[in-house]
């Protein structure tokens, strides 16, 4: 985000509110805040993220606003996830248990091709 906003973001989201905290390693509340609420992101909704910031300001520059914000924590990981409907969202199928005839069709097959497997090497040991 620094390398994208620069002074907006450092001077909004800090590492470290003063030299003594930093002299401490303790890092400031927004820091600790933007860790808890995006620490369950994975790194593809990270990517998305940024991607989606990324291209927010590319269109905000060709509509001539060089003026654009960082987004808070909340937006960033609204903008992690993915739209339902889009192409990148994707619902599950439910599992379904597995259909007995079929099961037992694939293990009959799976005998007689093992079968004619071993009889492979049988007859070229006779």
């Amino acid at each position: 985000m620094t390398q994208l906003y620069g002074h907006k973001w450092s001077s909004q989201h800090a590492l470290y509110d003063s030299e003594a905290d930093k002299a401490a390693g303790c890092y400031s509340e927004d820091f600790m805040l933007w860790a808890k609420k995006t620490q369950d992101l994975s790194e593809m909704a990270w990517r998305r993220g940024m991607n989606y910031v990324e291209y927010r300001n590319q269109e905000a520059a060709q509509q001539g606003e060089f003026d654009s914000w960082p987004p808070n924590y909340a937006e960033f990981v609204g903008m992690c996830i993915p739209v339902p409907g889009s192409q990148i969202f994707r619902a599950f199928e439910p599992k379904k248990l597995p259909d007995q005839s079929a099961q037992e069709r694939s293990k009959v097959v799976g005998r007689q091709t093992l079968d004619s497997l071993k009889s492979l090497f049988t007859e070229a040991a006779e």
